[in-house]
């Protein structure tokens, strides 16, 4: 047997034994007090049963090498508008791989109960939520939304001094990003990608704070952001403004991400009328995911960064669209469209997607 058919396989066998229905969460009594962005403390107790084995091994083998990595706290977080090189791109990238690491390793933690990761992902939690102030750029700050998916996984082991160091941190976040008007940004942004990065950072923080008026609020900018970012027939704005896939599922995927915390909270924003463009846009991509159609990226983008990047041989920004770049995309939708679950299994999500969005 081939090693490509083998990882299918496993894959296969991994999606098909998680719920179709998406993740939903315990009942309040059974998690007590604790909010959560996307994982409650029950499911997460039960993550290690659910996750397959060998997929369980890519996430600590990962996780792993990075357990040891020390924290890289700025006070400023900012790769937006920055080519290679310019104005400290590079040390801000080690700081957002640092909220990253923040999911990894408390998934490590959760699927093999070393005491290492649990140490390492809390010293990133405290670190960032205690002294970080937020510059609301959501280019910039996407990732926090990782962070906050890795005190889902760590929150019952903290103390209540931490538990409420991280949710004043997220009430911070979610007023912020959830602000009218916007804070950051120009008026494009109200429409394009940038918009759906910050409804999802902000609805991660407003489930951490338990606020019903922060949530219902985040609900609010949700189902009038999708009408306003995806078009007719299910052509996002983000594809006719930048003329490339890369940003489409840039815009896609904190969408679903949104939906789906949505969902462990019991609520159906993905399924809601005002919604309904969201599920047209991932069938009018999936052609290009399957590679029955091809598009060369960035050709007529309206947007000079664009050019600058293309100019400066950036990787990603000439020849055709790669597939690869919707693995996440529709292993999110698969949650909500189990349609989808064969074309996960030629993209191949990677592993800690599998583990945290698939379990």
């Amino acid at each position: 047997m081939s090693a490509h058919l083998m990882r299918r396989r496993t894959l296969l066998a991994g999606l098909l034994a998680l719920p179709l229905a998406g993740l939903r969460a315990a009942p309040r009594p059974h998690d007590g007090p604790l909010a959560f962005a996307l994982t409650s403390a029950a499911r997460a107790r039960t993550l290690k049963a659910r996750v397959a084995p060998a997929i369980a091994e890519q996430v600590l083998k990962a996780a792993r090498k990075d357990a040891t990595r020390p924290v890289h706290l700025m006070a400023e977080v900012r790769t937006g508008g920055l080519l290679k090189g310019e104005g400290g791109r590079e040390t801000s990238q080690q700081a957002q791989e640092d909220w990253r690491q923040a999911r990894l390793q408390a998934l490590a933690w959760r699927l093999s109960g070393e005491l290492a990761h649990f140490e390492a992902a809390r010293q990133l939690l405290l670190a960032w939520s205690g002294s970080y102030a937020p510059s609301f750029s959501p280019v910039d700050e996407t990732e926090l939304a990782s962070l906050l998916m890795g005190f889902d996984l760590v929150q019952e082991r903290l103390n209540g001094v931490e538990r409420e160091q991280v949710q004043a941190f997220c009430r911070t976040l979610a007023q912020g990003y959830l602000s009218d008007p916007i804070k950051v940004g120009g008026p494009s942004t109200a429409r394009n990608n940038w918009h759906s990065h910050r409804i999802k950072i902000g609805t991660a923080a407003a489930y951490v704070t338990g606020d019903a008026l922060l949530i219902a609020r985040a609900k609010e900018r949700f189902l009038a952001h999708v009408p306003r970012n995806i078009g007719a027939g299910g052509v996002p704005f983000d594809f006719e403004q930048r003329d490339a896939l890369h940003y489409t599922t840039y815009s896609l995927e904190p969408l679903l991400t949104t939906a789906l915390m949505a969902q462990a909270h019991g609520d159906d924003w993905y399924g809601a009328p005002e919604a309904r463009r969201l599920a047209e846009a991932l069938a009018w991509l999936a052609p290009y995911a399957q590679g029955k159609k091809t598009h060369e990226e960035f050709a007529k983008s309206a947007v000079p960064f664009d050019r600058k990047r293309v100019a400066a041989g950036e990787k990603g920004f000439t020849g055709n669209w790669e597939p690869k770049g919707a693995a996440n995309v529709y292993l999110l939708a698969a949650r909500f469209d189990p349609a989808y679950l064969s074309l996960v299994l030629d993209l191949r999500p990677p592993a800690w997607a599998l583990a945290l969005y698939g379990a």
